[in-house]
């Protein structure tokens, strides 16, 4: 256990709602999300084309519908946060935490502006689960890591060995 983490009270240092309303606020969400991607689901499968997400949210997901349910309460039910339920119904709820941490485009910014006091809960999240939320940034920086050199072109002296 970290040095002063019995005196810390998660309720005292965040403002955060009570247990009960945040297990009524994530079942409201799960109950929304689900409903949109079953949606969305059923016209992917009429067009004949694969349903890019399952229908119910994955445990990484419900961490971060924890994080906005924690963080904002009630409020998530309004408009100005339909077009970040909208993503997470859409595109899931990683890419809607990437996008508003590192995305650039002004999409990114609208979608990152009614959550900034996520930020930090999101950078958590990131830092616990790297694998998940920094994929594709693992994947490309491979391409970017040096390559040892080919033994076989280098002689006794560390010059490079032309025949």
């Amino acid at each position: 256990m970290a040095q002063g983490a019995d005196n810390f009270d998660d309720d005292e240092a965040f403002e955060s709602f009570p247990d009960p309303e945040v297990a009524r606020i994530m079942l409201e969400l799960d109950r929304t999300i689900t409903r949109r991607r079953r949606a969305g689901a059923i016209v992917h499968i009429v067009e004949g084309r694969a349903v890019p997400l399952p229908v119910k949210p994955s445990h990484i997901e419900l961490r971060v519908m924890t994080v906005l349910a924690q963080t904002y309460g009630p409020l998530l039910f309004g408009k100005e946060f339909e077009p970040a339920l909208e993503h997470i119904a859409k595109c899931g709820a990683v890419v809607l935490v990437q996008r508003v941490l590192w995305g650039d485009s002004p999409e990114d910014r609208g979608l990152a502006a009614p959550l900034l006091d996520a930020r930090i809960p999101f950078e958590i999240l990131c830092g616990t689960w790297p694998d998940v939320f920094m994929a594709q940034a693992h994947a490309e920086l491979q391409g970017f890591r040096p390559r040892p050199p080919d033994p076989r072109m280098e002689s006794d002296d560390g010059e490079r060995d032309d025949g």
